[in-house]
């Protein structure tokens, strides 16, 4: 199957191509986050008619979230302007979305596909209207909803923590707002064994969730990353402490992963045996640079 992917420089892309790659079923090209930021719709529709892909996995709202104020208008126009030129030219449309469409109600979770999205800050309604423009604009279109994802490049909370862990602070994390989080490499093997599925003539299309088995507060995945990162660093200043910020409301962002594997075979991983890996991968990388 041709596959462009938007976004191959991002930390999800970076691991989708990795995986791809490697594993040589699929022809693909990639455009970079800048090189996919056209300014013109037309601009769009000349690069993937002339590229002609039988699938576009568009990956770009990866590296927006890792800075919640760079999601505008113009993202959403894009995502309309992919959509049309799906549409047009009969190709797969599979777009990443987030678990930040929910409101975090924690009777409602784990959310499922049929739940509808109820988040209300300007964050999960921007989300909403670029899911909102993938359906209008194609039938032919596939959004998947990742749990937020970690990698050791970026700007992923791993990285953050680990920067902040660096230089000694001591961070205050909640205990009381819950995610199932995935490694970049494991989204890479979901998003590879969709595309597998699909490029065998899979016809399921929709909403589809990928979240790890793992459920854990923020405070405990503070904590996890603080482990592994001390076997890299000095330990004896920083850590991660419970929030005492009463404002702080409780809420709960984990996704239920029964319909990809109902569709697609696809089983969830643990995010805790993924993270040593990443965690070391940052201090080589740190090292390297240095």
């Amino acid at each position: 199957m041709k596959l462009l992917v938007l976004g191959g420089d991002t930390p999800l892309g970076v691991a989708v191509l990795r995986m791809l790659n490697h594993q040589q079923r699929h022809q693909v090209q990639a455009l970079s986050l800048a090189d996919s930021a056209f300014k013109r719709e037309r601009a769009a529709k000349k690069v993937i008619k002339r590229l002609q892909p039988d699938a576009l996995l568009d990956l770009r709202l990866d590296a927006i979230l890792s800075n919640r104020d760079h999601l505008h208008d113009i993202d959403i126009e894009r995502t309309r302007w992919f959509g049309k030129a799906c549409a047009r030219n009969d190709i797969i449309y599979l777009f990443q979305s987030c678990a930040w469409v929910f409101s975090g109600a924690e009777a409602s979770a784990p959310w499922r596909e049929v739940d509808a999205p109820d988040g209300a800050g300007a964050l999960s309604t921007m989300i909403q209207a670029s899911e909102r423009a993938v359906t209008a604009m194609t039938a032919n279109a596939l959004t998947l909803r990742l749990a937020p994802i970690y990698s050791s490049a970026g700007g992923t909370l791993l990285v953050k923590l680990l920067h902040r862990f660096s230089r000694g602070e001591r961070i205050a994390m909640s205990d009381a707002q819950y995610f199932n989080p995935i490694s970049a490499d494991d989204g890479g093997r979901v998003i590879a064994g969709v595309l597998d599925q699909l490029s065998c003539g899979a016809q399921s299309r929709g909403v589809f969730h990928y979240g790890s088995n793992e459920r854990s507060s923020y405070y405990e995945f503070g904590e996890a990353v603080f482990a592994a990162a001390s076997q890299f660093m000095n330990v004896s200043s920083g850590g991660v402490v419970r929030s005492s910020d009463a404002s702080q409301a409780s809420g709960d962002w984990c996704l239920s992963s029964d319909r990809i594997f109902e569709c697609f075979g696809i089983h969830q991983a643990p995010w805790r045996r993924m993270l040593a890996p990443a965690v070391q991968a940052f201090f080589q990388q740190q090292g390297a640079n240095q």
